[in-house]
């Protein structure tokens, strides 16, 4: 591994755990490890919470050895309505106060990391200061559970396409978030591949333990495609057979769209802590999204020994080997996955969760992987 030590302007919309949300939890990690590695990182970043200054609070993400090499800087995201194609205009609008504040000093940096739709006023700058491109997902590029949503997803992909067109590389989870890039005709030298991680302190030191009753858990936020409604009709169908089970739901789900049910609890938690709390109690973690990329979510339930029951979407086909299954997007797979956990005999239960901890351990934690990670753009970038 080089020792060239970067100066990296890295742009995103959040940062865990200001702002709740796989893409925000993977900015922390990455900053974390590229600063671990004597990078010098300045985090532009916004946050949901209405404060207008994070300084107070650095200290609660980052530590004190690690904050000497990040000059983390608040740009406020301001709202722009509701009407159609607001999220564009507001990452635009984003973007160009980031653009402003650091233009004066911008021919400074190795590079730029654009985390998600914050790159638009960097791709074309005199300074001819490469831009690295992050879209996770791709999610307007997979299946869409609505009209509605399918609605939205056409309105975004200009935007996507001017973004992996402009930026100067594109970094891809691999699986089906490949075959997307060379659909929208990216060339094979621009793509860098990545892999989405975790610290190592996620890692159970707990002894695995099953329960007597099978316990199921999601984590997520609540929006149409994170598969809740089609999870939803499947739960309620499983309480009308005379199955012992409990799910916990951890996402804010409205109280009109909870089943009264007492073998299905709701909870509003946010926060690494209570989150290993949950998923120390469970047994499976299931995710049935429309759309993801590399869910950072169901790199953290393997790691606590959850086994995992995941839709075949975006890269968590890598995420899958001998703890769960693959799913379809359909209350009817769902069902059968749930029901097909209930009856697993409890040592091959054991083994599906032994089997999470493991590939997570062997090819998940950032520290084991964030060194190739780092020298694969160096040699891109040709520093």
């Amino acid at each position: 591994m080089t020792n060239l030590k970067m100066n990296i302007l890295f742009l995103t919309d959040g940062i865990a755990p200001f702002v709740t949300g796989g893409m925000q939890s993977f900015a922390t990690t990455m900053v974390k490890s590229l600063v671990k590695r004597g990078h010098q990182v300045t985090l532009v970043h916004c946050g949901q919470t209405g404060k207008t200054d994070f300084n107070d609070s650095y200290d609660t993400v980052f530590s004190s050895e690690e904050i000497k090499l990040i000059e983390p800087i608040f740009i406020p995201f301001l709202a722009k309505g509701s009407l159609p194609g607001h999220y564009i205009k507001e990452n635009r609008a984003y973007s160009k106060r980031i653009k402003e504040s650091i233009n004066s000093r911008l021919s400074n940096y190795d590079f730029v990391y654009a985390n998600g739709l914050v790159g638009f006023s960097f791709f074309e700058n005199k300074e001819n200061v490469p831009v690295m491109l992050n879209l996770h997902g791709f999610e307007m590029y997979q299946k869409a559970p609505s009209l509605k949503v399918k609605l939205t997803h056409y309105m975004l992909r200009p935007a996507i396409k001017e973004s992996v067109t402009k930026a100067d590389f594109v970094l891809s989870y691999g699986g089906k978030i490949d075959q997307i890039l060379l659909n929208l005709n990216v060339n094979k030298e621009k793509i860098i591949k990545q892999s989405n991680g975790i610290d190592k302190e996620w890692i159970t030191t707990k002894n695995l333990q099953l329960n007597d009753i099978i316990t199921f858990t999601f984590v997520g936020r609540n929006e149409r495609r994170k598969g809740i409604e089609e999870l939803t009709i499947a739960l309620k169908k499983l309480t009308l057979k005379d199955i012992e089970f409990k799910f916990n739901f951890i996402a804010s789900i409205p109280l009109v769209q909870q089943i009264d049910n007492p073998s299905i609890k709701y909870f509003d938690v946010s926060g690494s802590k209570n989150i290993k709390n949950y998923l120390d109690q469970s047994d499976f973690l299931i995710c049935p999204s429309y759309a993801e990329g590399m869910p950072t979510v169901i790199l953290e339930a393997m790691a606590r020994g959850n086994a995992i029951i995941a839709t075949d979407v975006g890269a968590t086909n890598k995420l899958i080997k001998n703890n769960g299954w693959l799913i379809e997007a359909s209350s009817k797979s769902i069902l059968n996955a749930l029901k097909k956990a209930i009856a697993l005999p409890k040592n091959d239960l054991k083994s599906l969760k032994e089997a999470s901890i493991n590939h997570v351990k062997g090819n998940f934690i950032y520290e084991d992987f964030i060194d190739l990670q780092i020298k694969t753009i160096i040699q891109k970038l040709k520093l």
